[in-house]
């Protein structure tokens, strides 16, 4: 028997290139307002995090509250730029239709948002009835509710999950989970991930089917010698 027997991927960064597009978007509004920061550091607030979480603590930083539209026009923005640009991550389709094991997406985005996002870059086939958000769940990564609700609900217990993550927060998330994480380190950098608890890091999404049956073949090699 495989160790894994469900693979719970995460949205942003993992199957669509939005981190990016948001966080650049962003860095021009708060650029706009006068609050001056580099890319890095957006993605250091932010990644991972929900939209209101990340505007809280860029509020704390600007020492005032943020203008009254600055949220709706940054979704406003964002979502006419996903419209146009956002894609799959490289070499994801082709993950999918290798994959021999079950796998879902858990993400801290809205299901609309997630389920557009998924039909833009011609991903929802793969997780038609397979989608899972916090939206109704109270907690959001780095509280693993979302995960352990995923695989609850697709009736694998926690120890037969691994989560393939892009950042320190949803790192931490699968880790509170119980579950084993694989970084993504495409946009991160590799120490963070480990750091937070990623037990493998992989920088080309197209090595994770390879790395799934590795470490499912050196568990149960292990489990044979005990």
């Amino acid at each position: 028997m495989n160790k894994f027997n469900l693979v719970i991927f995460d949205a942003d960064g993992v199957l669509v290139d939005s981190e990016i597009i948001a966080n650049v978007i962003l860095l021009d509004m708060l650029n706009e307002i006068g609050l001056y920061l580099t890319l890095e550091d957006v993605f250091d607030i932010c990644a991972g995090k929900s939209t209101a979480i990340c505007l809280e603590t860029i509020q704390d930083i600007l020492g005032q509250p943020l203008p009254t539209k600055f949220a709706a026009e940054f979704e406003q923005r964002t979502m006419q730029a996903f419209i146009k640009h956002l894609k799959p991550v490289q070499g994801i389709h082709d993950v999918l239709s290798k994959l021999n094991l079950s796998f879902c997406v858990a993400s801290n985005s809205s299901h609309q948002w997630l389920r557009q996002a998924l039909l833009k870059t011609d991903l929802f086939s793969y997780f038609a009835g397979k989608i899972f958000t916090t939206t109704g769940i109270i907690r959001s990564k780095p509280y693993p509710d979302v995960f352990l609700y995923a695989a609850e609900t697709m009736g694998f217990s926690p120890e037969e999950c691994v989560v393939i993550e892009d950042t320190p927060t949803g790192v931490m998330a699968g880790v509170n989970a119980g579950m084993t994480v694989f970084g993504y380190s495409e946009l991160t950098k590799p120490k963070k991930l480990r750091e937070a608890g990623a037990s493998v890091v992989f920088n080309d999404m197209r090595l994770l089917p390879k790395l799934l049956e590795q470490e499912n073949n050196y568990l149960v090699s292990s489990a044979i010698a005990i």
